[in-house]
């Protein structure tokens, strides 16, 4: 009988880290189109889900973002392999070994706080960089042929904005001591985050972060004004001169990129 390790390791998803480009991608690529089919065709089919787009998608697109993906899911795999270089080289703040005191699981949940809050830095300028004339019509134009965008619109991007998304998986190595496990973990849960941001049918508060977590616990069914939903994100792909961030709305209210329509309407569908 084959066991579940053998079985990880025959598709490639082992180890965790350090096996090299090819399982960096078999991992991505699997928990990308799975999660991707799950969002996209299992969760309506478990319930009624509130759509929140104006118009219908056209025929072929979601097919056609899901091959788009292909080159992004590429461009990740082979940051996540110069990751694991840097590291067996000693040139970052990465570091591996087991956590076993609390205080180690408090150190990487506060690690947790810092790349989400790095992470939306981050994605919300080289957001608005993109949107500058030149880098709109040569690369960002690619990620917005979806005006109605599903699960698979999440990566569906061209490999220039790729490099340049990604690039903060990198970044973040040297900032901090990051533990190797913990950067490959929150770096496919991430993934997640772009996958459902643009699902088409609110899932907020439900979101799968740390700090949706409490504001659920704090706010309740109503969720918190300082993070972001679907609804957030996928008013982008109607308003492309709106709502730039990725985890929270504090970027696009200090900016003046929120849309004044948004607050009006804001878990609406919850409340």
């Amino acid at each position: 009988m084959v066991s579940v390790s053998s079985l990880l390791q025959l598709l490639h998803l082992q180890p965790l880290w350090g096996g090299g480009f090819l399982v960096a991608l078999c991992q991505l690529s699997l928990f990308y189109y799975v999660l991707g089919a799950v969002l996209h065709w299992v969760v309506p089919l478990l319930g009624p889900v509130q759509g929140i787009q104006e118009a219908p998608r056209k025929p072929g697109e979601v097919a056609r973002d899901a091959v788009n993906s292909i080159g992004p899911i590429v461009v990740k795999a082979g940051i996540w392999c110069l990751v694991e270089r840097l590291h067996a080289r000693g040139i970052s703040k990465l570091y591996a070994g087991p956590i076993s005191s609390p205080y180690e699981v408090a150190y990487l949940l506060l690690c947790i706080v810092l790349l989400d809050y790095l992470h939306d830095a981050w994605f919300y300028w080289t957001h608005r960089a993109l949107h500058w004339r030149p880098l709109y019509r040569w690369v960002h134009w690619e990620h917005h042929r979806s005006t109605a965008p599903s699960a698979f619109t999440g990566y569906a991007f061209h490999v220039v904005e790729a490099l340049i998304v990604f690039a903060n998986e990198v970044l973040v190595c040297f900032l901090f001591p990051l533990h190797m496990g913990l950067h490959r973990i929150y770096h496919i849960a991430t993934t997640a985050i772009h996958e459902a941001g643009h699902v088409g049918y609110e899932l907020s508060p439900f979101i799968p972060t740390l700090e949706g977590v409490a504001a659920l616990l704090g706010w309740g069914l109503r969720g918190s004004p300082g993070l972001n939903t679907v609804q957030h994100h996928d008013m982008h792909h109607r308003f492309p001169t709106k709502h730039f961030s990725l985890y929270f709305t504090h970027w696009d209210r200090w900016m003046g990129t929120l849309h004044p329509k948004y607050e009006a309407t804001l878990f609406r569908y919850f409340s």
